[in-house]
């Protein structure tokens, strides 16, 4: 089973909890509630019956000559049969005697007005017994009449099972059913991920080919959003990794081809002769050009894994991180006839990563020094801001091809035969980002060279 086979499987089993258990759980409820309303209903149906027969009884009273007399109909009791062969009684009382009926019937009291009626339970002769009262005034009686009857319990009890066996066995088809059909109801929505499962399994590694949303539904749709969004996003960084390839490939060629071709010749020269010597020198220069682009090759993939890592920053004297790269940068600018002076600051303090600080302002300092010219000044102030402003004498970036010259290996025309790889202000831009700093190029004093100014976050 492949991966993404096992989590489909798991997201199929995480459906079925999460539809199955809350459709049971509701079944339950369901079945629970149509039981409260089953025993509600054969109440209310039973007790009308048993009140009809009470209206009935009291209807058949009548007075003949001063006393209560009662014509009952066979046909009240009859009303009243079931199969269950309940037992039927009743009484009636005037002023608290019983006239006719059972006299030891428990009695309850539905009040005192005309036509009052009121149900009961109770027990009687040792069986549970549904009482119904009610009252009727007669003519020139004082008080009312009380007529109670009363039947026991089996016929109830047995609808109320029956209706309950049939709403038990519908709750447990209606969960069986669904427990059944469940999985498969659930595989069938997600056939879309099925879907895009097969479609992902057949690509190739290198096909980035956003995912098709006409077929994808609503709830889907913004995972395959994001999905695609992920993908586009790796396609650029693909794309941005083969053109760092190519570049750094066509980048390091060059020496390397020097290197070859230079080998060659030492093979067939006369050894101390002047073409010998020539080639030792050009094998030196190629050399250092090779070291210094592997270098700041491994200082731009610093430089991007910072920017992805988040690496904490601490507070720093931004006069200590110059202090330590103009030391480090004086050999190279004695070297190239360049002088590297340091102008006075005050403290500033800035919040940063001082390795990354350092190397920022190493590569902005190198790119200055071999910009420039023997004789030429390079200048590094620390100013109120806070800022470090580097400044140089050499012939500057036109206005129009500042932005372009963070990009990646770009150079400028003049610089085409140069020994620089394109990659210094990239690689201070991507230091910059790294650290929170801001980084942007400016006019040298009186519009000569180059100034660079980095604006570092308060410590």
């Amino acid at each position: 089973m492949t991966k993404s086979a096992g989590a489909t499987r798991s997201l199929t089993a995480r459906l079925l909890m999460g539809v199955g258990l809350p459709m049971i759980a509701l079944a339950v409820a369901l079945g629970l509630g149509g039981g409260l309303m089953i025993r509600a209903t054969v109440t209310a149906v039973n007790d009308r019956i048993l009140e009809a027969a009470a209206r009935g009884i009291a209807d058949s009273l009548t007075i003949e000559e001063g006393e209560i007399a009662l014509d009952l109909s066979p046909a009240i009791f009859g009303m009243l049969e079931n199969a269950a062969r309940d037992n039927v009684y009743y009484t009636i009382r005037y002023q608290g005697r019983a006239l006719t009926g059972y006299g030891d019937l428990p009695q309850i009291s539905p009040g005192g007005s005309e036509d009052d009626t009121a149900f009961g339970d109770a027990r009687y002769l040792n069986r549970d017994i549904r009482i119904v009262a009610k009252t009727r005034r007669l003519p020139g009686l004082d008080a009312p009449v009380l007529i109670e009857v009363a039947e026991t319990l089996d016929a109830r009890k047995a609808d109320t099972d029956r209706l309950l066996t049939g709403l038990f066995v519908l709750e447990a088809a209606l969960i069986l059913l669904a427990v059944l059909l469940l999985p498969f109801a659930v595989r069938w929505g997600l056939r879309p991920v099925t879907r895009i499962q097969a479609e992902l399994d057949h690509r190739v590694a290198t096909d980035l080919t956003p995912l098709p949303l006409r077929a994808v539904p609503m709830e889907l749709r913004n995972l395959v959003k994001a999905f695609n969004a992920m993908l586009g996003r790796l396609g650029g960084a693909m794309a941005a990794m083969r053109q760092f390839t190519g570049d750094a490939s066509h980048q390091m060629r060059t020496p390397l081809s020097i290197l070859r071709t230079h080998v060659a010749v030492l093979r067939d020269a006369a050894p101390g002769s002047p073409e010998a010597a020539q080639s030792l020198d050009d094998i030196e220069r190629g050399t250092i050009r090779l070291n210094h682009l592997i270098s700041q090759l491994l200082a731009l993939a610093r430089a991007d894994n910072a920017t992805r890592g988040g690496i904490p920053a601490e507070a720093v004297d931004l006069r200590d991180i110059v202090a330590a790269v103009v030391a480090e940068q004086r050999d190279n600018a004695l070297r190239a006839g360049v002088s590297l002076i340091v102008m006075p600051g005050s403290e500033a303090l800035v919040r940063t990563v001082p390795a990354l600080a350092v190397e920022l302002l190493s590569n902005l300092i190198d790119n200055a020094i071999r910009h420039g010219s023997a004789g030429e000044v390079v200048r590094v102030a620390v100013v109120d801001g806070p800022l470090i402003l580097i400044e140089d004498e050499g012939p500057g970036i036109p206005h129009s091809e500042r932005e372009r010259v963070f990009t990646r290996f770009a150079q400028l025309p003049r610089d085409a035969r140069s020994e620089g790889s394109g990659l210094g202000l990239s690689i201070a831009l991507s230091l910059a980002e790294a650290i929170g700093a801001e980084l942007r190029l400016e006019d040298g004093a009186n519009g000569a060279g180059l100034r660079v100014a980095i604006r570092f976050p308060l410590a």
